[in-house]
């Protein structure tokens, strides 16, 4: 009987020592600065989150997973800094900001952290141009015709679409996209399910610093 409880003791502290060592925490520091880089300033009160995340479905219930770690807002200097504890094996990540910002972040990514170290990690975020499309619209006969924008340099950089649904109509739209960019403006409507029921009319614009880019359009559904 004693043997036996010698070797349960023993399980246990093994088990322990386990749990332990796959929950060590070494205190880690992310700091950096958060400028606009067209504009050449940087920016204040600007959200910071710090997730943990996991890709494998064993450690969460829906893949992949994350978890926020700590948030802060960026200074008049537009610097923060996130003190947290790394746990040895974990995986890091800025959490992109979509919502509730009015500015865009280039790509955040993995933060590749080195625990027990200060991590700098700077990030660039521009201010989006807004593109006032003052429209003349004819034959618009299979709405909706939606109007999308995407920086060409960057073919993931998409803006929130606009939808007209008049068929005649003399109308302004505003749509948001990148300064000192290659933007394309794409026209487009469908008749049906396949791709040749797919129109389109793409139009390219050089965009630069200005808040506000006013362009004229005389669009002619039947045309394309």
């Amino acid at each position: 009987m004693k043997n036996v409880l010698i070797l349960l003791l023993f399980i246990v502290f093994s088990c322990s020592n386990d749990f332990n060592a796959s929950s060590e925490k070494t205190e880690t520091i992310v700091k950096g600065n958060v400028s606009d880089i067209e504009r050449n300033f940087p920016i204040k009160n600007f959200k910071i989150v710090l997730l943990r995340v996991w890709d494998d479905w064993s450690v969460v219930q829906y893949a992949p997973g994350s978890e926020v770690i700590d948030s802060v807002r960026t200074d008049s200097y537009g610097n923060y800094s996130i003190k947290f504890d790394f746990i040895k094996g974990e995986r890091y990540a800025f959490e992109k900001q979509y919502y509730g910002n009015p500015y865009y972040t280039e790509s955040m990514g993995n933060t590749d952290i080195i625990e027990g170290d200060i991590n700098i990690r700077n990030i660039n975020a521009w201010y989006p141009t807004v593109l006032k499309l003052n429209l003349n619209i004819h034959n618009n006969n299979y709405p909706a015709m939606r109007i999308s924008s995407h920086i060409l340099e960057n073919n993931n950089s998409y803006f929130p679409t606009v939808d007209i649904f008049e068929s005649e109509i003399d109308t302004i739209a505003y749509i948001g996209s990148k300064p000192n960019s290659n933007v394309q403006l794409n026209f487009h409507y469908s008749t049906g399910y396949s791709n040749e029921d797919y129109h389109y009319l793409l139009k390219e614009v050089t965009t630069d610093l200005q808040d506000t880019i006013s362009l004229s359009y005389k669009i002619d559904c039947s045309t394309f």
